[in-house]
């Protein structure tokens, strides 16, 4: 949404000097050919190709989609309660949005506070321990039971999870990959951080997704990565963090009444 607003704002600077002649006329009313441009730039960067055909069927789009907004106006549709707070969520939007592009530049992103977020990090993560999760998802906890006595009984856990599970992760044995204590459901990670490696839960676990059996398959030290190897992800926490401290101020000096 960011490079969509930023290029929004390339775009209104660049035409500023000139105002923009109408691209076409429907029903009396003159479409600015801005939206037209803002349509192929933002298909272009999409990885379209700005050709008179690719102008063609947007303005085809276009003019299809004021024809209905028009009819719907007609209808006085844009005056119901539901339509009107869902247009005014839109706009919002847009403009908190164009407004974060626009502060952007402001944010400090220097090499000194990706550093400081690095070691911030990396203090969490010093002794932080990572699970080799899989589990059985099962519709009832009847059938979850049935799991764990299979598993007790000896029979193999991701041979159960593709037969059993109801989980999108049924095709590679149940298989959640290495998480973090916090990357995980709290009523299942409650559970595993007391499992020993090889241990499957003892009673089914209720969750919203189905009633979940865990094994766990492994254990280990969270292994940081290198400041260099952990540049792109520092730039984004630290951008979400100035723009956490922005929104912040404002809602701070805004005069909020209940």
């Amino acid at each position: 949404m960011v490079c969509a607003c930023a290029a929004l704002l390339g775009l209104g600077h660049a035409q500023a000097a000139e105002p923009a002649k109408a691209a076409v006329t429907v029903n009396g009313v003159k479409l600015s050919g801005d939206v037209l441009e803002l349509l192929v730039a933002t298909n272009v960067a999409q990885g379209g190709k700005d050709s008179p055909e690719l102008r063609a069927a947007l303005k085809g789009e276009w003019v299809a989609r004021e024809v209905l907004a028009q009819e719907a106006k007609k209808q006085k549709l844009d005056q119901e309660p539901a339509v009107k707070a869902q247009l005014l969520l839109q706009q919002n939007a847009l403009l908190s949005d164009t407004l974060i592009a626009k502060q952007a530049s402001k944010f400090d992103l220097s090499e000194a506070k990706l550093r400081a977020e690095y070691k911030r990090q990396a203090d969490l993560l010093a002794d932080a321990d990572e699970y080799l999760v899989s589990h059985v998802v099962s519709a009832t906890e009847s059938d979850a039971k049935a799991v764990i006595k299979a598993a007790k009984d000896g029979e193999a856990f991701d041979k159960l999870a593709r037969q059993k599970s109801s989980g999108p992760t049924a095709a590679n044995g149940g298989s959640l990959g290495w998480l973090m204590a916090h990357q995980i459901n709290p009523a299942l990670s409650n559970v595993i951080v007391n499992l020993g490696e090889g241990g499957v839960t003892a009673l089914p676990i209720a969750t919203p997704e189905g009633w979940q059996v865990i094994r766990l398959d492994g254990k280990r030290k969270v292994k940081v990565p290198t400041f260099e190897e952990s540049q792109q992800q520092l730039r984004t926490a630290v951008f979400a963090n100035e723009r956490a401290e922005f929104v912040q101020k404002l809602v701070k000096a805004a005069k909020v009444e209940q």
